[in-house]
């Protein structure tokens, strides 16, 4: 008979950014070494140190950091002798898991983690038990990539900032810029939240009627074309996304960023900042300035960078232009909403209908997710993200089944050969997740009782034909 005594929850061990290309070269430190009278006077971890361009936790010893990136150039060397490309992505062991990411040829980003586990006795002494099945690669791969995705819309590139200033050389100023994002940005990730929509990486849509979609979108071109610097605008109302300008990926990550403490620690200090988004394969500099919130709604502005030589007073400007029609527009969006016009649409991910709300207070009430990888859009009756921390209870899913859909989907993206495929899983605590796909489109429905396969068929077409019913199927 075996007791927890103690429980270790996932959290993160280590993140660190390195590039091989500036450390050493082959023969530089033997041709060193002959060199000097005294060798030990000039070691080698000097020159292996300069290879870490990041290392978080930041008080790590040096010798701590060159073992670990000498191990992460071993393991990516020797997964290359398999493969011809650069493609080993994680690394499990008992007691941790590493994922591996190459944003840009020659950097790597590699991430950490600690496998939780519980601390248990018996009569022959105490030990841990690991739970290395609740972290999932997908989820937590997405997780790294938008690390970097973070940095690249605010800083650009890596290689954009490896040139030197007027007090530093190029790669003194890269690793100034990098410890100067992660460090604040490492303490704001939560890893035990992590889930499908990290994997998603997707954003929820707010679904309006066409006189209203219309009217934002009039709205829209009037201020683009009345004020010539503005080449895109976002449109949010009760962060959900009504009109984007730019592309689904480039979203997600502002969406991720206006929701983060970096936002809100950035926006007392400053109306605007560098923004680079991509456009047709290629980076480009904006200026972001976001609006304050009229009522519900927020309104984020990609100016053109340098054309505006006085933002204050643009800002100013813009608001008096604008405020009084995003009060009418707000209160015309909340009376459709509340006269019940998105009863169809059922978005209960993020905190939308009362009546999607309400079922979702019922653990065992059937539950679904809508994943369009189009658009990158995502919408439901499960509480997904930080949405579902600040929720009701019951209004989440547990940690294994989230993992199998995520599953799921990867089985889909892994496949694409047939156009439309249905599967249904049962769990070993009686949850059934149906999984339907058509092209892009994704729907799992999920069910929380003791069921035939018969009666979880019939219950799938009647969500189905409740919720997606038009779109697809």
């Amino acid at each position: 008979m075996t007791n927890p005594v103690l429980t270790a929850e996932l959290a993160l061990k280590s993140f660190y950014i390195f590039n091989s290309a500036f450390g050493p070269k082959e023969g530089e430190a033997s041709w060193l070494f002959v060199l000097t009278s005294h060798p030990f006077t000039l070691p080698d971890s000097l020159q292996e140190e300069k290879k870490v361009l990041f290392y978080h936790p930041q008080d790590t010893d040096i010798d701590t950091k060159i073992k670990d990136v000498g191990l992460s150039e071993a393991i990516i060397k020797f997964s290359n002798t398999f493969t011809k490309d650069d493609s080993v992505q994680t690394m499990h062991t008992q007691k941790t898991c590493q994922f591996y990411y190459q944003p840009e040829p020659g950097y790597w980003m590699i991430m950490t983690l600690s496998v939780p586990f519980d601390r248990k006795t018996r009569d022959s002494g105490d030990y841990n038990e690991y739970h290395g099945d609740t972290i999932h690669d997908t989820i937590y791969q997405s997780v790294l990539r938008q690390a970097y995705r973070m940095f690249r819309m605010f800083h650009g590139t890596f290689q954009d900032n490896l040139r030197p200033n007027e007090e530093l050389d190029a790669q003194a100023n890269l690793i100034g810029r990098l410890e100067a994002f992660y460090q604040s940005y490492i303490l704001h990730l939560q890893m035990k939240r992590c889930d499908v929509v990290d994997a998603f990486g997707s954003v929820q849509y707010l679904p309006l009627n066409q006189l209203l979609f219309l009217r934002v979108q009039n709205f829209i071109n009037m201020i683009e074309a009345t004020f010539a610097p503005i080449k895109h605008c976002i449109f949010l109302y009760s962060d959900q996304v009504v009109w984007s300008g730019i592309n689904p990926t480039d979203l997600y990550t502002l969406y991720e960023y206006f929701h983060s403490p970096m936002f809100d620690q950035l926006a007392q200090s400053k109306q605007t900042r560098p923004a680079y988004v991509t456009e047709q394969g290629k980076c480009k500099r904006y200026t972001l300035m976001v609006c304050r919130k009229v009522q519900n709604i927020s309104l984020c502005l990609l100016l053109d960078d340098g054309a505006v030589e006085n933002e204050q007073s643009l800002y100013l400007e813009l608001n008096a232009v604008v405020n009084p029609q995003l009060t009418a527009i707000s209160s015309d969006i909340s009376q459709h909403l509340q006269s019940g016009g998105e009863s169809s649409y059922s978005f209960g991910c993020g905190g939308g209908s009362s009546s999607s709300s309400s079922s979702s207070r019922d653990d065992s009430a059937p539950k679904f997710i809508f994943f369009n990888e189009l658009n990158l859009q995502h919408r439901g009756t499960v509480r997904l993200g930080q949405a579902q921390y600040h929720s009701v209870t019951g209004s989440g899913l547990p940690n294994d089944v989230m993992n199998l859909i995520v599953d799921l989907l990867d089985d889909v993206r892994s496949n694409r050969s047939s156009v439309m495929d249905e599967t249904i899983v049962k769990t070993h605590d009686d949850y059934w997740i149906v999984k339907r796909s058509c092209n892009t489109r994704h729907v799992f429905i999920i069910l929380n009782k003791s069921s035939t396969l018969i009666d979880v068929t019939e219950e799938t077409k009647k969500i189905l034909d409740q919720h997606v019913k038009g779109i697809f199927f």
